[in-house]
């Protein structure tokens, strides 16, 4: 799940022209999206898990590696294989969404760019 959360907030367009991208923004919005998760009703978690747990095995196979600790090209070439997956768009969706709201939380109210 963090390999996925992570992709989404390296796409987000208003992450990648923040001046300090520091580790406490990452672990923020990490931190916020799996609570968020874990929150849901367990007929949204349960599909979600299984749906995570099907793509970190299937990246494990396939690369030999974890999603979370491979490179942003490589993680982000490996989505884009297995965008098939049923599900996949839903997560992605879901993920997204919950990454650029944290992250529209802890944005400067002025902004330097």
């Amino acid at each position: 799940m963090t390999g996925i959360i992570l992709e989404n907030i390296e796409s987000l367009k208003h992450y990648q022209t923040m001046q300090d991208k520091n580790s406490d923004t990452d672990k923020d919005i990490l931190q916020f999206v799996s609570k968020v998760i874990i929150h849901l009703p367990w007929y949204f978690y349960l599909p979600v898990r299984v749906i995570a747990t099907i793509i970190g095995l299937l990246c494990l196979i396939v690369t030999g590696h974890k999603l979370n600790l491979l490179s942003s090209e490589k993680r982000s070439s490996f989505l884009k294989r297995i965008r098939f997956i049923p599900f996949f768009s839903m997560l992605n969706k879901l993920v997204g969404s919950m990454a650029f709201l944290k992250l529209f939380d802890s944005l400067p109210f002025s902004p330097d760019y």
